[in-house]
């Protein structure tokens, strides 16, 4: 796979978690070696990471109040998975 095969993959993962659309994800993923599998993980962390510091810098707000609040919804998700029964 090259550059705008990963990136290709990566939109269509998005568009496919948008959708709550998990097969169509599955179908994406699973003819990937791994090292694709890398390289498409790795531009979805980018991607996040880009959006994060876009809001920070829409809303007027350090980065670290960002981070801060993603923080606490990591948190607040693993709180809730723990439980869960």
């Amino acid at each position: 796979m090259n550059a705008y095969e990963w990136d290709r993959t990566t939109m269509a993962m998005i568009a496919c978690a948008l959708a709550n659309d998990s097969d169509g994800a599955g179908a994406l993923l699973e003819p990937m070696d791994a090292h694709d599998l890398r390289h498409v993980v790795v531009r979805l962390a980018a991607m996040a990471a880009e959006a994060l510091i876009s809001e920070a810098d829409q809303a007027g707000t350090g980065r670290e109040e960002v981070i801060a609040r993603w923080q606490a919804s990591i948190l607040a998700h693993e709180s809730r998975r723990d439980a869960a029964p």
